[in-house]
């Protein structure tokens, strides 16, 4: 049978050790294709929590030391796997993982289809003096970006329009449907306290320091303000520094990383993100899910998560006073920020589901094996 009229074999490579929102969305996409008795299986990282919390979830997994993207010996063990396992489509996860993959392929399994997946805003190749530019250009089949601004990025960088599909990431909306919130007496906060939330990685492009300036703002318009801040990262230190310099930091909570996150969202008044840098930002859609107001920087695909001023409040970057401005809005008026949240709800509710992931996604898995991605057959954006 030709490689065009084959069933979708999926392998998945994603060479995190860590557990984050692209290992999250491997996940569904994973466990979706199973449903759909979709051969299926990921390489993981050896010991990482993705391969543990796959396994967990069913999902059969291949567990490899892989010691960056340039280690030949592993992208021939996946090589290996993928020929063992009769899987016809390659599909990486992360930067890294997209260089093993295309090495694996060429290498070791030319008719093997490689489908890129691409979470990040950052600008293609703009480290190593651009070389890493290089492999987007060459050999990979198709991409799927989770935003329209993820593709205007890829084309940027010389990606033709046609070989990208936007797939936008998505939740399991019943997660945080009707979760009973934490007690906030555990984060010990106040009961009457205004609390803003953020969940995110302590990395640079999130912006923690914008958001904590903002949080300085409000409290002083709200003296009964507090900040939890959930997730862990190397800049954990300069922001408790950088909230003691703003005599903040006895109104801040900084949980580190947290599994039970739908429970933390119900203990929020508010989400504020103050990111630089977004592909679109999953847990905005987790928040938008529990039925959280959010206020959100305008950055990356941002707005493809909250629709300004109808799902959320949407601001301008950096900028400590106009997030600031955005959750003394929703204070100052809870009616309107309860209108914007049930309206974000329902909207991840129809939009961002496992199944549409799975769907979108295996309909660029058909097309690649059909080889029908060409000039021939534009893409596009996706419309809201």
């Amino acid at each position: 049978m030709s490689a065009s009229l084959q069933q979708a074999r999926v392998l998945h490579v994603d060479e995190q050790s860590g557990w984050r929102g692209g290992e999250q969305q491997m996940l569904y996409l994973a466990r979706g294709l199973a449903r759909r008795c979709v051969p299926t299986a990921a390489v993981l990282q050896r010991g990482g929590v993705a391969a543990r919390r796959a396994g967990e979830a069913g999902v059969r997994v291949h567990q490899l030391a892989m010691r960056g993207e340039w280690d030949l010996r592993a992208a021939y063990r996946i090589a290996r796997i993928a020929r063992e396992g009769r899987f016809n489509i390659l599909h990486s996860h992360t930067a890294h993982a997209h260089t093993l993959a295309l090495v694996a392929a060429r290498l070791w399994m030319p008719k093997c289809r490689v489908v890129a997946h691409r979470r990040i805003e950052f600008a293609v190749g703009r480290r190593m003096l651009g070389l890493g530019r290089l492999k987007y250009l060459f050999g990979t089949t198709a991409y799927v970006a989770i935003s329209n601004r993820v593709k205007e990025t890829l084309t940027a960088a010389g990606v033709p329009e046609w070989r990208i599909f936007v797939v936008r990431s998505v939740t399991e909306p019943e997660r945080f449907a009707d979760v009973a919130p934490i007690p906030r007496a555990e984060l010990g906060i106040p009961q009457d306290a205004f609390v803003v939330g953020n969940i995110g990685a302590l990395v640079s492009h999130k912006d923690h320091r914008t958001l904590l300036e903002a949080c300085r703002v409000v409290r002083d318009a709200l003296p009964q303000t507090w900040v939890v801040i959930v997730g862990e990262g190397p800049l954990r230190q300069t922001l408790m520094d950088k909230a003691r310099r703003l005599h903040l930091d006895d109104r801040l909570v900084m949980t580190g990383f947290r599994w039970d996150v739908p429970r933390l969202i119900g203990a929020f008044d508010v989400f504020a993100l103050g990111s630089s840098e977004e592909g679109l930002c999953s847990t905005l859609l987790e928040v938008a899910a529990a039925g959280c107001p959010i206020v959100a920087t305008d950055a990356g695909g941002v707005r493809e998560a909250v629709l300004p001023d109808r799902t959320g409040l949407v601001v301008p970057i950096r900028s400590p006073r106009a997030l600031a401005k955005g959750i003394l809005t929703f204070a100052e008026d809870p009616a309107l920020a309860r209108r914007m949240a049930a309206r974000g709800r329902e909207r991840v509710r129809s939009r961002f589901t496992p199944d549409v992931l799975t769907e979108q996604t295996l309909a660029v898995y058909r097309r690649a094996l059909r080889g029908e991605v060409g000039r021939r057959w534009p893409v596009g954006f996706l419309p809201e």
